[in-house]
């Protein structure tokens, strides 16, 4: 196979690869920064900084997975000398399969994470929701684990009470003591803790919504291509 041809079959690997994940990577940006402006920004810069590298990471068992995190990175970049949130709903539309309640509640849910402090929103999604370790975002924050483990419990603290869930048998143990090698502690790992629930019924929400947008792919697309031609 010439190198042309090498070429040609690497771009559409890429954007098949981009198509796919593209939705995913945006709506868990928008739950760590409740604007839908910002996530599409970094999530951008995210996606050419994977075309740059597609050599590389087209092998990797989850090139998904290295996106999000350079979009992580970026995104802390630029968030993390705010002290509050943006205390407002991302502008999405609403999926079409979803109830008017489940509409209410992960608007709710946004609206909450929206209005808390980037380090206590950005910290509580990693750890609770994508099963970051404490290490990991402490590392990624350029924070300390306790710094960390401060921050997701205040986070918790706001929605359990914010959303008025039911104490259970998980209130009485405190995940933040655990090793900090435990990626997440066993009751969190098994689904049974209620912010953990109520994080990820949005993001599953958030992700219908995004996917069901139709040009969505299309000003993805053009975004990306603008960017590479000003990198060049």
């Amino acid at each position: 196979m010439s190198a042309g041809q090498e070429q040609a079959v690497g771009q559409r690997e890429f954007e098949d690869f981009f198509a796919g994940a593209y939705g995913r990577v945006l709506a868990q940006v928008i739950m760590l920064c409740g604007s839908r402006e910002d996530a599409e920004d970094v999530t951008q810069e995210a996606f050419l900084e994977a075309y740059r590298a597609w050599d590389r990471i087209a092998g990797y068992e989850l090139p998904e997975a290295w996106a999000y995190r350079v979009a992580v990175q970026r995104l802390w970049k630029t968030h993390r000398r705010r002290r509050t949130g943006q205390d407002r709903v991302p502008d999405v539309p609403v999926p079409v399969r979803a109830s008017p309640e489940q509409s209410a509640e992960a608007r709710e849910v946004l609206r909450l994470l929206a209005a808390l402090p980037p380090r206590q929103r950005v910290t509580m999604v990693l750890f609770c929701l994508h099963g970051w370790s404490q290490i990991e975002i402490a590392k990624t924050l350029r924070m300390t684990r306790g710094g960390v483990a401060a921050n997701v419990s205040k986070a918790r603290r706001t929605l359990t009470e914010a959303l008025d869930m039911a104490a259970d048998d998980t209130s009485r143990h405190d995940p933040f003591t655990n090793s900090p090698q435990t990626a997440r502690p066993s009751w969190i790992r098994l689904g049974r803790d209620p912010v953990v629930i109520a994080l990820r019924d949005t993001q599953a929400w958030l992700r219908a919504a995004v996917e069901e947008d139709p040009e969505r792919l299309a000003r993805a697309r053009a975004a990306l291509a603008r960017r590479q031609g000003e990198s060049r």
